[in-house]
C-alpha cells in the first residue's frame, strides 16, 4: 500500500505547486488558529476544481509544453517518438493548495495494479479499456459530486461496460491558444475561434510518455503520475486511429463557462502512481 503523503506530493507535481491537507495542518497547529487560517491563506482545492486547476498549471509547465509540441508533431505527421525531451523539469511556482483528504480521496476505490497483467479485453463506455497494469491507483471521491453516477458505471465490475457509462482515458496535456495543434483537425462552430485543446489517450503507453515525474520527500523514490478519467463521448473528438482524444474549448470562453464545459466532458476518478 502506497503512503497517502506520496499522493499529496503527486498532486503537487500535477499542479507544479505544494499540496497539503486540512488533516496535515491540524496535526501541527490548533484548529482555531491553524486550519481556518490555512484554508484562508492558501487556495482550497475541491475535487470539482481539480481538473480546471491542473489545466491552468499546465499553461506555465515546461513539461506540458514539451508534451504539447510532441503531440502537435505527431498530428502533423512528424516523428512519433524521436526527440521527445524527457529531461525537461518544471520549476515550482511557490503556490500552495490545501485539500480535505476526506472529501478528496476515496480509499475504498484504491487499487493495486502493480503486479497485474490483463489476459482479457475490458470495456468501459463501449470502448476498449486498458487497465493501468503496473500502477497503483488512489481513488478520488467523485460519487455524488456531479449529475448522478451513471457515467462511472456500476460498483460491480466485469469485463463489459454498462449503459450510460463513459469510456476511460488517461490525461495527457492541454494548451490555450491551441490552433497550432488542433488546426486542420477540429473546426469550431460559426463565430468561434480555437481555444484550449484538452488532450488525453485511452492507451497507457502514450500516457506513460506524457506523465510527469517527481521524487518523493516521504520515500526518497521517484514516481510517475497520471490522471485516470472518464470522458463524455458527446464532447470528444478522436484523432490518429483513436490514439488521441480531444475536448475542444472555444476561444473566449470565460473561466466559469470553461469549468462547466470541463465538468460535463472530463472527470478524473483515479490518481495513478508508478515507481520508476
Amino acid at each position: 500500500m502506497m503512503h497517502r503523503d506520496v499522493a499529496l506530493e503527486a498532486l503537487g507535481a500535477l499542479l507544479n505547486s505544494n499540496v497539503t491537507s486540512v488533516q496535515k495542518q491540524s496535526s501541527h497547529v490548533q484548529r482555531s488558529e491553524g486550519v481556518f487560517s490555512a484554508a484562508a491563506s492558501h487556495g482550497h482545492l475541491s475535487i470539482k476544481q481539480f481538473i480546471p486547476t491542473v489545466l491552468d498549471a499546465e499553461e506555465t509547465s515546461q513539461v506540458s509544453n514539451s508534451c504539447f509540441l510532441h503531440i502537435q508533431s505527431i498530428l502533423r505527421g512528424g516523428p512519433q517518438a524521436a526527440g521527445f525531451p524527457t529531461a525537461v523539469q518544471d520549476t515550482p511556482t511557490g503556490k500552495t493548495f490545501i485539500i480535505d483528504e476526506n472529501e478528496f480521496f476515496a480509499p475504498q476505490y484504491d487499487y493495486d495494479f502493480t503486479t497485474l497483467k490483463d489476459i482479457e479485453t475490458y470495456r468501459r463506455g463501449g470502448e476498449v479499456y486498458e487497465r493501468p497494469c503496473g500502477w497503483f491507483r488512489f481513488g478520488l471521491k467523485v460519487l455524488d459530486k456531479y449529475d448522478g453516477n451513471t457515467w462511472l458505471g456500476t460498483t460491480y465490475r466485469s469485463t463489459q461496460s454498462v449503459p450510460g457509462e463513459w469510456p476511460v482515458s488517461y490525461h495527457g496535456t492541454s494548451k490555450l491558444g491551441a490552433e497550432g495543434i488542433i488546426g486542420g483537425h477540429y473546426k469550431p462552430g460559426s463565430g468561434q475561434a480555437y481555444g484550449r485543446g484538452i488532450y488525453s489517450t485511452p492507451f497507457m503507453a502514450d500516457a506513460n510518455q506524457y506523465a510527469k515525474s517527481f521524487t518523493s520527500n516521504t520515500t526518497g523514490k521517484t514516481y510517475k503520475v497520471i490522471l485516470q478519467n472518464r470522458i463524455n463521448p458527446q464532447y470528444r473528438e478522436k484523432y490518429l486511429s483513436d490514439r488521441y482524444w480531444l475536448i475542444p474549448v472555444p476561444s473566449g470562453t470565460s473561466a466559469s463557462e470553461e469549468q462547466l464545459m470541463v465538468e460535463r466532458s472530463i472527470r478524473p476518478y483515479g490518481l495513478l502512481l508508478k515507481e520508476v
